[in-house]
């Protein structure tokens, strides 16, 4: 009986990525090189980490390190500890779901981070109480942040 379900759920993805084909024209996120195609790249882009380092270096008021990488100009992050870990592709943006070790007020925790397109450009969002949807309870409780890219304001 197994058998018979995995052609149909094979059906069923592609024919779910089909119909989200539309959500392709939609802007790219950061080092994404094609529409269609999404991968760890984005998650550790260096205009995501300064975004999401930064919102949360002002919103903690504090010396914020991100992936383990205390050098400077990013020198010193373990890219290994930045992770995909999932997608979402719907008719009005795509989102990328990454995670990364943030340490900060001698709170080390693993946030969940969200990477989505808008109309023009793109946003990071983490934090908040709802759920385990963004994560960053201890460090950032109320949320979601949001934040845009430097180069769209």
């Amino acid at each position: 009986m197994s058998a018979t379900r995995q052609p149909l759920k094979i059906v069923l993805t592609l024919g779910a990525l089909l119909w989200a084909s539309a959500s392709f024209s939609n802007p790219l996120l950061p080092s994404q090189e094609e529409p269609n195609f999404f991968n760890v790249r984005i998650c550790r882009d260096r205009q995501v980490l300064s975004a999401l380092k930064t919102a949360a270096a002002s919103t903690l008021r504090t010396k914020v390190i991100i992936a383990k990488g205390n050098g400077p100009d990013w020198s010193g992050y373990e890219p290994d500890d930045i992770h995909l870990e999932a997608v979402s592709l719907s008719l009005n943006k795509n989102e990328v779901f990454c995670s990364v070790t943030i340490s900060a007020k001698g709170i080390i925790e693993r946030i969940v981070y969200v990477v989505s397109t808008t109309s023009d450009s793109w946003v990071v969002r983490f934090g908040g109480t709802t759920g385990s949807e963004l994560g960053g309870h201890k460090l950032f409780p109320r949320g979601p942040i949001t934040v845009e890219p430097a180069s769209a304001k």
